[in-house]
């Protein structure tokens, strides 16, 4: 099978400069001035006036599959992802079973692979000292690394998520992981040059915060019972063990300004720390969230001077990556009190509109946009073939029309419950065609009939790694930017 990309205007290592893209076999294997013989090929794509990126990367979503496919499908989530223009998707483990071991991971695995739109890694789920001795097998198998739920309990039969653990008896709860369970885990990992990332949120501020906090009737209840001390308290903590480990570990959804400052100093001192966050703490603010009960996440939505600092921190290099963390809920769930109303949104088919409306509003530039939402995404979790134009790298690309326009229309959305919170959402910038090693695999937001299966991808660790450099690519700002002038400086 080769493939040619003509016209287009590739997005790749830093640099934006006009190439055609030969593949063949499902790989890169040249590129080439526009207008370059190629000899006979059996597909051209006209990217013409398009940007051409490697294919991007949703590193976090929870397709809660099996166990809890009320709310979504493995099949939904990955349509929903490729339909957006996302070539590869990892899978969170707290589906029921979690993937706890290297048994679960296979029997997952083959599940998966027979109805996935797009390629594909899994997590696997920290259980504390329940499951230490199954890491190795785990990160041999290719876990993309082992997510640690710091502020949660888990139900001990089922190993559901419990958020209040009070609810059951002890002796039915695995408890949030205590500080020495998080230096063991990053140990075992950091023999491995595995990935240790943690929602964090310390459960001892919860508890102290719980105990103080009136029933959570408004959103500053909320607030209130999750303070941001909860997230800077359990990030000072992980950074203390990745330099004394010298293990990575990964913060994943930063929503405060304090959690992102205490992640630059650590990668500023050599900490081999790094971060992530979401569109819906780039995009909105508490004051948004107070409008709208489907926002509640965890850790919650905050200030604007929380949303200004992850700005600064996005096109700085702070931030390694971005995710959507989908999860995704029934609409009568999002619709509870919201004492009672579960945490988690839809995310991962808005996702890329969202960032690319950005880009063309000038919040940070093309070839930042591509580090964070694929090359640097693979780095991290050491992802072989992905995240680059080049030669010999998996022919995976997303084709953006930079004039574009769209809205974001929930009923128009490919996840199991079309539900989202950026409903009427208008901006400028649309993934138009995507390629999946090197095969067409969406068309104008929509699966081709012939499209390629997703395969499982697994994660092959060379080394442990330093902090990747990420100075770069920071751009400009233009004025009207959802940032303060402080980070305009």
């Amino acid at each position: 099978m080769r493939l040619l990309i003509s016209g287009g205007t590739l997005i790749a290592d830093g640099a934006t400069h006009p190439a055609d893209i030969l593949c063949e076999n499902g790989s890169i294997a040249a590129l080439t001035a526009h207008g370059t013989d190629h000899g006979p090929v059996d597909e051209v794509i006209d990217a013409t006036g398009l940007l051409v990126f490697p294919g991007l990367i949703d590193p976090h979503v929870h397709s809660r599959d099996p166990g809890q496919t009320d709310k979504e499908t493995f099949a939904d989530s990955t349509r929903a992802a490729a339909c957006s223009g996302i070539t590869t998707m990892l899978e969170m483990p707290n589906a029921l079973p979690p993937v706890t071991d290297s048994a679960v991971f296979a029997e997952r695995a083959g599940q998966h692979a027979e109805v996935a739109a797009c390629d594909f890694g899994l997590w696997a789920l920290s259980l504390g000292g329940d499951n230490l001795e199954a890491l190795p097998g785990l990160f041999a198998a290719g876990a993309v690394g082992v997510k640690i739920f710091w502020g949660y309990g888990l139900d001990r039969a089922t190993k559901r998520l419990v958020y209040n653990t009070s609810d059951l008896p002890a002796e039915q709860v695995i408890p949030p992981p205590g500080i020495t369970e998080v230096w063991e885990v990053l140990a075992r990992a950091a023999a491995a040059g595995a990935l240790v990332a943690a929602h964090c949120e310390d459960p001892g501020v919860l508890a102290y915060a719980g105990r103080h906090t009136a029933a959570v009737t408004t959103y500053q209840d909320l607030l209130d019972a999750r303070p941001v001390e909860a997230e800077s308290t359990a990030i000072a903590q992980a950074v203390e063990a990745a330099r004394r480990i010298g293990g990575r570990f990964h913060v994943l959804h930063v929503a405060t300004a304090r959690g992102i400052e205490l992640v630059r100093r650590a990668r500023a001192d050599g900490i081999p720390v790094t971060a992530e966050t979401c569109p819906h703490y780039l995009f909105l603010t508490q004051d948004d969230a107070a409008l709208h009960t489907g926002t509640k996440v965890y850790p919650p939505i905050r200030s604007r001077h929380d949303r200004d600092a992850l700005w600064q921190a996005l096109r700085d290099g702070t931030l390694t990556s971005l995710s959507s963390d989908h999860a995704p809920h029934a609409p009568a769930d999002k619709q509870l009190p919201l004492a009672t109303q579960p945490a988690g949104m839809h995310g991962v088919e808005t996702l890329v509109p969202l960032m690319l409306d950005a880009m063309t509003r000038g919040h940070l530039t093309p070839q930042r946009l591509a580090h964070v939402l694929s090359t640097a995404t693979a780095e991290l979790y050491a992802l072989p073939g992905k995240g680059r134009i080049r030669p010999g790298y998996d022919a995976d690309f997303t084709l953006v029309d930079p004039e574009a326009t769209f809205t974001i229309d929930q009923q128009r959305l490919h996840t199991r419950h079309p539900l989202s919170v950026f409903h009427g959402h208008r901006g400028r910038g649309v993934a138009t065609a995507s390629v999946l090693r090197g095969r067409q695999l969406m068309k104008d937001g929509e699966l081709l009939p012939d499209a390629p299966r997703g395969t499982l991808v697994r994660s092959r660790p060379t080394a442990p790694a330093a902090v990747p450099a990420s100075r770069e690519h920071a751009g400009p700002v233009h004025p009207g930017d959802p940032v303060s002038e402080e980070a305009r400086s």
